[in-house]
């Protein structure tokens, strides 16, 4: 089929005509696949989303391997794709807290790491252990929760006087809350807290969590907010900025007090705009919202 396409939040590919006039009879009808094409298990349906029903698939662990290692998580740039695939196939990664139980040995003895390159990497993920709240909910993969709720969670918690120091305090403290107290939490609705409390109600889950503990990761509950500069106002990030990543712009906001989201409304105070603004400039320009770039967003915060 030909398509229009559009760009869903400034980012997402979206889908929003079929132009059927333009079929010329050679188009076959797409079968959804009702198996996983790497295991075999049947695919769980989840809104738009298409999941391997299997926890152990070796695309899912691929995926949730890349996410936990991801630049927003454990940030352990020298664990690419390339190098998880390799671990995965010989067996020396399983789940998460295996890439805390590699020795130099093992990756010296790969094709592509000779021993300085396997010392680099073992000494990265030596350094790594140690890991701020918001980004280990984040690198827990659970379903939609990105790193703003991440973030929002984390203060919560840190709100409640709560503490983390290891992986399984979560548990007790995540595990615990109802469907009810979430949904209390900001941007925080029904589907999100029920996604957090079928995470925390697995067995695999917690054993994966413990097994975090056992390779001695530690969680350090810093103060979520360093200041008050932006308190009380609301920032959107739209395009590409010169030197800072969405991610570092969202955590600059967050530790000054200031909230973060991810669409334009009325109650939006700065849209920080970069290269190729979208649909987010013209509905900010639309409602009044103050626009400022990079620059002005970094005086700001002096």
């Amino acid at each position: 089929d030909t398509v229009i396409v559009s760009r869903a939040g400034d980012v997402i590919p979206q889908i929003t005509e079929v132009l059927p006039n333009l079929r010329d009879g050679s188009e076959k009808t797409f079968q959804i696949p009702q198996k996983c094409p790497i295991d075999g298990s049947e695919i769980k349906i989840e809104g738009a989303i298409y999941r391997c029903s299997n926890p152990k698939c070796g695309a899912r662990l691929r995926e949730n391997l890349d996410h936990f290692v991801s630049r927003s998580a454990f940030n352990i740039v020298g664990l690419g794709q390339k190098a998880i695939d390799r671990f995965i196939e010989d067996r020396l990664i399983v789940d998460q807290a295996d890439i805390f139980r590699l020795s130099k040995d093992e990756v010296s003895e790969l094709d592509g790491f000779g021993e300085k390159s396997a010392i680099k990497l073992i000494s990265e993920i030596k350094d790594r252990k140690e890991i701020t709240l918001p980004r280990f909910i984040y690198s827990l993969g659970i379903l939609h929760i990105g790193s703003e709720t991440s973030f929002l969670l984390a203060k919560e918690i840190q709100r409640c006087g709560a503490r983390v120091n290891k992986p399984t305090d979560l548990i007790e403290i995540l595990g615990s809350w109802s469907e009810e107290g979430l949904t209390q939490i900001r941007d925080i609705g029904p589907r999100v807290a029920e996604s957090i409390m079928d995470w925390f109600s697995k067995d695999s889950h917690k054993k994966l969590l413990k097994e975090l503990d056992d390779v001695g990761i530690s969680i350090t509950q810093e103060n979520l907010r360093v200041s008050n500069k932006l308190s009380g106002k609301t920032f959107v990030v739209t395009g590409s900025l010169e030197t800072l990543s969405r991610e570092e712009v969202h955590e600059k906001i967050r530790n000054m007090g200031g909230d973060t989201s991810s669409t334009v409304s009325k109650s939006t105070d700065y849209l920080i705009t970069g290269e190729g603004g979208g649909s987010k400039l013209n509905k900010a320009t639309e409602l009044g919202v103050e626009i400022i770039d990079e620059k002005e967003f970094l005086k700001m915060l002096q």
